[in-house]
């Protein structure tokens, strides 16, 4: 696990795990079920839609900056591979066009190939490489044309992407048309310094102000556009099914969630096989296997055919993990701030979020958290890998040192059943 936890990540080097199946569907070089549309964000924050259909693959991905603007839009085709055993397709480019935005197109034009992983009907995966127009992971659930009229109110438990960050984890709450939000966002505070006295830490309350009300900016073809109270633009995928892509400026990443209602349980994570690859920032990617356990003692044990091999534990926020220098934070107390929110009265403690679990085992001093939830008998995990950084760390979200020591998002991670 050094190579997910430990590594210090840059802005095009994304540590992550991905773990991939399907409930139920068979084989793990299945065909696509034809013409499945998929909303994702990325770890920058880009935001784009991806058609599967058998062996084609078409996409319009929109270079979003730093206050939500479109900069640039690509357009892409390109001829997919078979599945191979580990549920990866590697597509390569037949065409590429791109439409001024706020910015003029760069030069050279995405080409080459890039990597594919489907859950068909659920969710896409892409990974490209600088040749592709941005080394980027790009994440996210299948599309609902149907998604503007949806009634999306509702509570969402929801896992942030893009590394850099220390907002990493939390819950918000939305009316019908996502205009009136609360929001509780969590990350985590240590009093280190370095790096090397760095042994504890504790859950903080990251929301400025709980409440936000959003301008409409009014919703076409699946995607809700709102600003929010800072001028900036946000794109929002949400379905009355509980899927839930959310798109910020660049540098903040995006959100994947779930209504809480979906919520997974430890047991489902019971005895799974599993198919994935790895997105290291200090390796090449790496494809793997992966099986779990039962539950013993509160834990399920799951192995992973990483490199070297690779035993962890899954469990629920209260278990004790057995890890030490540091502890995972106690997320039963309550961070400073929050017990006065509306949200925390039905959500005492970052424990009450429901769908949330951290990962045991881990060989070095990262820690990481997932949110799970059940689609169409299909387990979904978003996760997030943390670390410490300080000031002689470069920060990815803006290419310069962060400012402060603390502890923020190094990866983040997908996990599908076989």
């Amino acid at each position: 696990m050094n190579t997910l936890c430990e590594t210090k990540t840059g802005f095009s080097a994304l540590a992550l795990l991905i773990l991939l199946g399907v409930a139920g569907c068979g084989s793990s070089s299945s065909p696509s079920i034809p013409g499945n549309t998929y909303s994702t964000t990325s770890n920058k924050g880009d935001y784009s839609e991806w058609t599967l259909t058998d062996g084609d693959l078409t996409a319009t991905w929109e270079v979003v900056n730093d206050t939500g603007g479109i900069d640039y839009t690509y357009a892409l085709a390109a001829r997919c591979g078979s599945a191979d055993v580990n549920t990866i397709r590697s597509c390569t480019i037949d065409s590429a066009t791109c439409t001024d935005g706020l910015a003029i197109c760069p030069t050279p034009l995405p080409s080459g190939t890039i990597a594919v992983m489907e859950v068909p009907g659920v969710a896409l995966l892409v990974r490209t490489t600088d040749d592709n127009g941005g080394d980027q992971l790009h994440a996210g659930f299948v599309k609902s044309d149907s998604a503007c009229t949806d009634d999306v109110g509702g509570d969402y438990t929801f896992i942030r992407t893009g590394v850099g960050l220390d907002e990493l984890f939390g819950l918000f709450r939305v009316d019908s048309n996502m205009l009136d939000v609360l929001h509780a966002d969590f990350g985590f505070d240590t009093t280190a310094t370095s790096s090397a006295v760095y042994t504890s830490q504790t859950v903080a309350y990251r929301s400025g102000d709980e409440s936000e009300i959003l301008t409409d900016g009014g919703c076409s073809n699946g995607l809700r556009l709102r600003t929010n109270s800072a001028g900036e633009t946000i794109r929002a995928m949400m379905t009355a099914s509980g899927l839930y892509v959310l798109d910020l400026p660049a540098g903040q990443g995006g959100a994947l969630a779930f209504n809480v209602n979906n919520a997974a349980s430890l047991s489902d994570f019971e005895n799974k096989s599993f198919a994935g690859y790895s997105f290291p920032d200090n390796a090449p990617p790496q494809a793997f296997n992966a099986t779990s356990g039962s539950i013993v003692s509160g834990k399920i044990e799951m192995n992973a055919s990483l490199a070297g091999g690779t035993t962890l534990d899954i469990m629920n926020l209260t278990t004790p993990s057995g890890l030490t220098d540091p502890a995972y934070a106690d997320f039963t107390a309550v961070p400073a701030g929050y017990g006065s929110t509306v949200l925390a009265d039905d959500y005492p403690a970052p424990k009450d979020i429901p769908g949330l679990f951290k990962i045991g085992r881990l060989a070095d001093k990262g820690r990481v958290l997932l949110a799970a939830m059940k689609f169409n008998d299909t387990l979904i995990a978003m996760g997030m890998i943390y670390n410490f950084r300080d000031t002689s760390d470069t920060d990815p979200s803006t290419g310069s040192p962060f400012v402060n020591p603390g502890l923020y998002n190094t990866g983040n991670f997908i996990l599908f059943e076989k």
